[in-house]
């Protein structure tokens, strides 16, 4: 069985024809897992969405969480994250997701986690990864 990056389904509004759809969308990466993804995410086109009435591509700007295993390092990559109240917001979520449980908490303890809003930093810590890792 084939693992999937971590996925939700949303729903999407067609910049061009109005159309209104759902769409699945990439929530999660684990790049031990998912290295066919790295080239989108590098290209900032991880989350593309096609209108099914008009044929609009869209790359939708929302937060993934990329799970750089093994270098212990999380990040979320969210192009909207601009502002200190923003990444203060992504950094609460994940304070309260580590709290969840003793183990999460350990866990997470000894990992890094980075918030990112940049897809040139996002590029340089995959090109690293890539050469380290393939």
């Amino acid at each position: 069985m084939i693992d999937l990056p971590g996925t939700s389904t949303v729903e999407v509004h067609c910049e061009k024809c109005k159309h209104v759809y759902e769409a699945e969308i990439i929530d999660h990466v684990d790049l031990s897992e998912d290295r066919e993804l790295i080239k989108n995410l590098k290209s900032g086109k991880a989350n593309r969405v096609q209108c099914p009435k008009c044929k609009k591509v869209m790359y939708l700007d929302r937060s993934i969480v990329i799970n750089f295993e093994p270098q212990n390092l999380i990040v979320v990559y969210d192009p909207k994250a601009t502002t200190k109240a923003k990444r203060e917001e992504l950094m609460q979520s994940f304070e309260s997701v580590k709290n969840f449980s003793e183990t999460l908490h350990e866990t997470a303890e000894e990992v890094e986690f980075l918030i990112l809003n940049e897809l040139e930093k996002l590029k340089e810590l995959l090109n690293n990864y890539v050469k380290t890792y393939m």
